[in-house]
């Protein structure tokens, strides 16, 4: 009997992310953008590289988003495709916010 248990509990999905776990997921990014931001100085980072620049400060939190996002979309019937492109529209966005208040302050 507990190994139909064991069983049925190995085939279940892992649990999709809370909303607070994407909140700190999303709060952590949206920290790095900040930090890797503010130590982007020109003109050793010029516009055209930022992107490559936060991708490489930023690659585990922003890993961590895009995973967390994906299962929440899954979770609530998203398919798999659907969810991560609409994760890395996020993304996008984040970074295209912090290059647009980076290159502001770095004229």
């Amino acid at each position: 009997m507990i190994s139909l248990f064991l069983l049925a509990f190995a085939g279940a999905p892992a649990a999709a992310p809370s909303p607070a776990v994407m909140d700190r997921n999303r709060a952590a990014y949206r920290a790095c953008l900040a930090t890797a931001s503010a130590s982007a100085k020109p003109p050793a980072v010029t516009a055209d590289k930022f992107a490559a620049y936060i991708h490489a400060q930023c690659a585990a939190q922003e890993a961590a988003l895009t995973d967390a996002m994906v299962s929440w979309d899954m979770r609530n019937g998203a398919s798999r495709k659907s969810a991560a492109d609409g994760a890395s529209m996020a993304v996008q966005d984040f970074l295209e916010t912090a290059k647009s208040n980076w290159s502001a302050r770095n004229p």
